[in-house]
């Protein structure tokens, strides 16, 4: 009787990197009608995010928004004004098609550069380089050989285990919180602007949820209360504690979340005293989880048949392999000269990575880039702000194997320590978290058809008793393959002859067939 085998498809993912895009943008902007007129730009700053990633026609592309902020002095120097506008955008790039059966990709976006033109004292041009790395997934489907022992077929085994293709969810989560005034800081006349930097986020999943925690720091530029022109930074720490629910989320599977800040509206609080010795922050989230199932297939590496010649077909597949996970706290520090206008005093500070890189070094791996640092000082001439670039280079130990592996660096800056010196220089110091992955590939070899199988002749069977003297730590799967006998018969019948592994422990004689 022939006897059927057949193949079943093993999905592997294979990540890669596109060059990285840019998407100009200009905004024709004219203020809002309660806003007061420039008479001067202190502050430029540009925020993207991505609200969603496809892949459509050999392209990825990402859709989103950029927020521009525009800190200014207003007409009359009544004081500082700040404004928000907002521009929808999309960025695309081709992607390789090749033989993949699917596609996922996720962009980082970021702000390469920004500027504007002031046209009237009520109407701006904004002008910024949108920058689009994307990372993309493709699933590709190979055959393996199905592991089916049904009495005539026998099969030396190994399991092939790798981290499939993630899936991806996303809430908008939104956070209201006071935040208390120290008893230091003066009350509140208004609050001019506010940024908000996010830490990296820590995931306990349990029971279908995933525990989301992180820290906030909110700094609040704001205008002393009875004191026309003077301005103080806030800074808050608030602890951001959220649980997202989804049938995908367990807790064998490996996940990941990101961050992003879509929205934030600050505003000073009255407290039971009636003094404004609060800010009201209220902040919304774009929470994305990354969701990674471990995958575990069993394919045989040889196989035989009593019945049947076949004659199987091995290929070299490569499979994705993640080496290492690894993070590390730094810092970067630096001495800034005077400015021509000497700062009198510092308002505000302000970090963001511009881009790190990884690459390989001996024990580990190299992460380096900038830091760009806008301080916000106050000048005999009025308030300024400038942009600073701030180099770091930190090294964090990690067993790289020998061969190719994609380095995916992660830098966050979580917070800035400027000093003003006397002289007018500036020290600023930049404390940071570096993360990096390694992505390799694992190269595994299997069966995966049988092109040529065909049927043996039937020879006599007797009941005679057959012995075999095997060879030094001869394999038992060898010694069964030879005689065309069902491995586990040999070992019931040898019980002392072979270790846990199938090996022979002696070269005394084995029975082959009782």
């Amino acid at each position: 009787m022939k006897i059927a085998l057949t193949t079943n498809e093993i999905l592997i993912p294979k990540r890669f990197f596109t060059p990285k895009s840019e998407k100009e943008l200009e905004l024709d902007a004219p203020l809002p009608d309660h806003c007061p007129d420039i008479a001067r730009i202190i502050k430029l700053d540009c925020t993207p995010f991505c609200e969603r990633c496809e892949i459509n026609d050999g392209s990825a592309s990402a859709r989103g928004r950029a927020v521009c902020d525009v800190l200014y002095e207003a007409e009359g120097k009544s004081g500082l004004r700040f404004v928000s506008f907002t521009q929808d955008f999309n960025i695309s790039c081709p992607i390789p098609r090749g033989k993949a059966q699917s596609y996922d990709a996720v962009c980082k976006i970021s702000c390469e550069k920004i500027n504007c033109r002031l046209l009237s004292p009520r109407r701006l041009i904004i002008k910024a380089t949108l920058g689009g790395a994307f990372e993309c997934i493709a699933e590709t489907a190979v055959k393996a050989l199905a592991v089916n022992e049904d009495g005539d077929a026998f099969f030396c085994k190994k399991t092939i285990a790798f981290e499939g293709k993630p899936s991806r969810y996303s809430e908008t989560v939104r956070i209201s919180e006071t935040l208390p005034l120290a008893q230091s800081e003066k009350s509140i006349g208004s609050i001019v602007c506010a940024d908000v930097l996010i830490s990296p986020p820590r995931i306990t999943v349990n029971r279908g949820n995933a525990e989301i925690r992180a820290t906030a720091t909110v700094k609040a530029l704001c205008e002393e209360e009875s004191a026309e022109g003077r301005y103080f930074t806030s800074a808050k720490q608030l602890p951001i504690v959220f649980e997202l629910a989804n049938d995908a989320i367990e807790e064998f599977k490996q996940i990941s979340a990101t961050l992003a800040i879509t929205e934030k509206e600050f505003a000073p609080e009255l407290d039971q005293y009636g003094e404004s010795r609060s800010i009201q922050a209220r902040i919304a989230l774009l929470a994305t989880l990354n969701i990674s199932e471990p995958k575990a297939y069993t394919v045989a590496e040889d196989m035989f048949e009593k019945s049947h010649d076949s004659t199987p077909s091995l290929s070299k597949i490569l499979f994705p392999h993640t080496v290492c996970s690894k993070e590390i706290g730094f810092s970067a520090e630096t001495k800034l000269p005077p400015e021509e206008e000497k700062a009198i005093s510092l308002l505000d500070s302000t970090a963001r990575d511009y881009g790190a890189t990884a690459t390989k070094a001996e024990n580990g791996v190299e992460i380096s880039g900038s830091f760009i640092v806008t301080l916000l000082t106050e000048c005999a001439e009025g308030i300024q702000s400038r942009d600073y670039l701030l180099p770091y280079s930190q090294f964090i130990e990690a067993d790289l194997p020998s061969g190719e592996s994609i380095l995916m660096p992660e830098v966050y800056p979580i917070e800035v320590i400027p000093t003003l010196h006397a002289d007018g220089s500036i020290t600023v110091r930049v404390i940071a978290e570096a993360k990096v992955c390694a992505h390799g590939e694992r190269e595994e070899e299997f069966i995966t058809d049988i092109p040529k199988r065909t049927e043996r002749e039937k020879g006599e069977s007797g009941a005679m008793l057959v012995y075999c003297f095997p060879q030094k730590r001869e394999s038992l799967w060898s010694i069964a393959k030879l005689y065309r006998v069902s491995p586990e018969e040999i070992r019931n019948a040898n019980p002392d002859s072979f270790d846990d592994s199938g090996i022979s422990a002696s070269e005394s004689p084995i029975l082959i067939k009782p």
